[in-house]
């Protein structure tokens, strides 16, 4: 009977491993701190920004925005992804199309989108402000080819890890994000709202990345000429505007109920971008993460939605944080280029310094997921309101394994087979094995 007994209790050991681990078959090598073989590049980064630029000025309906999104295709196919094109219209756009491309991971109902625009608009300057005109272009460097160019090499770097995420990865890039100006029919933002509309089912909860205009910041020294012009920062701010934790107002007043899940995922996404800070050593006043207030962009249609997200956003205009006397870009203007930028940053490396600052965050992000997956971890991983919060899909399929098991080490008690002691490891951690004692059973 004691033989028995220890059996069962080898048994429920096996199953606190699966609870713990989410797997009965691990490998001890792994470390959940290792680093991966490939990180995404800055300079990478900087040239297919420079790459999108050169198509010229990519306003909706134009061949120029229909170049830029086919270079896009065709570089994601050559990673090897499958691409989905996602054409639509609106009032104002004949022919617009999202570029989309899918990593499936463990949660399928469970997603991380990252996003970025790939048109480009050109207004008159101040106090015109939203008047276009005919000769108005911008090759749109900035905004958003920081954005479009980032992600490319995000999915470049994703495609070369080649390891199963916790949660559905989702890459996008939008047409149609920038208002068409005074007289328009509609607002921006048409991209996204086609995807958040027809292309996520009711059941799955998001999470939402959205790259905007950034590499005017963090490490970026601000210039002598924005110095005498009053900003008196020591370096230019990358802020992750994300769903609000404090103040929810923006999103009220435009007819958002806000619930306890969206609160409480609002509150997981703003404590994992400050652990990324951390663990990258970004100083906090200069890479900031806040609540979002002025919507903007893309995530804007995401979180109205009932979806987590997050804007990381390098210099601005006209959004005034407190405390930021240094909001100046080129953003929808004839000097939005590549060489205003390395004009504005100082060179070259310093746009790609910028650039890395975003990319290693959205980096991070991705690879802990992966290594959650690895681990079979995905509690910390998970925003509250999932479903499967705690557990991979198919985890219930193991349980007939596990009755089996505790059927067999009870047999083999039974009949005198079972070894006298048995090492189990626990994942993560090849230096303290479990070790259980099988007694024997003297009658």
């Amino acid at each position: 009977m004691e033989r028995q007994r220890r059996a069962v209790s080898l048994a429920l050991l096996l199953l606190l491993q699966l609870l713990v681990t989410g797997s009965l078959a691990t490998n001890p090598e792994v470390r959940q701190d290792v680093e991966p073989d490939s990180w995404p590049d800055g300079s990478n980064a900087y040239d297919n920004m420079q790459q999108m630029a050169g198509f010229g000025y990519r306003r909706i309906d134009t061949n120029a925005n229909e170049n830029g999104r086919n270079w896009i295709a065709t570089e994601l196919e050559g990673m090897g992804y499958e691409v989905e094109r996602q054409p639509f219209t609106s009032e104002e756009c004949d022919n617009c199309e999202n570029i989309v491309v899918t990593i499936n991971g463990t949660l399928e109902k469970n997603w991380m989108v990252v996003g970025a625009h790939h048109d480009a608009i050109c207004y008159s300057p101040p106090p015109l402000t939203g008047i276009t005109y005919p000769t108005c272009t911008s090759s749109g460097a900035y905004d958003d080819g920081t954005g479009s160019g980032a992600l490319l090499e995000l999915a470049r770097v994703f495609a070369e890890w080649n390891i199963t995420p916790t949660h559905t990865w989702k890459l996008g890039w939008w047409d149609y994000e920038e208002w068409q100006g005074n007289g328009a029919a509609e607002g921006g933002g048409q991209g996204s709202l086609h995807f958040v509309t027809e292309q996520i089912p009711e059941d799955v909860n998001v999470t939402y990345v959205n790259l905007d205009m950034f590499a005017l910041n963090w490490p970026v020294p601000t210039p002598l000429a924005s110095q005498l012009s009053g900003c008196d920062e020591d370096f230019w701010t990358l802020y992750q505007f994300t769903s609000p934790v404090s103040d929810w107002s923006y999103y009220e007043d435009r007819g958002l109920e806000v619930t306890p899940e969206m609160q409480a995922d609002a509150e997981w996404l703003q404590t994992r971008l400050k652990d990324i800070n951390t663990n990258r050593s970004h100083p906090e006043e200069w890479v900031r993460v806040i609540d979002d207030t002025k919507g903007n962009s893309d995530h804007f249609n995401f979180i109205m939605a009932g979806h987590t997200a997050t804007w990381i956003r390098g210099q601005h205009q006209y959004i005034l944080e407190e405390g930021d006397t240094c909001e100046q870009t080129p953003k929808h203007a004839q000097s939005d280029s590549v060489a205003t930028l390395n004009q504005m940053a100082g060179g070259r490396p310093n746009v790609e310094l910028g650039l890395q600052t975003g990319l290693d965050i959205v980096a991070m992000l991705s690879w802990w997921d992966r290594n959650a997956s690895l681990y079979g971890d995905n509690t910390s991983m998970e925003p509250q309101n999932d479903s499967n919060a705690g557990f991979p899909i198919a985890w219930w399929m193991l349980l007939p394994v596990l009755l089996l098991a505790v059927a067999l080490f009870v047999n083999l008690a039974r009949t005198g087979r079972l070894p006298e002691r048995v090492n189990l490891w626990i994942t993560g951690n090849e230096s303290t094995p479990v070790e259980a004692d099988l007694v024997t059973d003297d009658g």
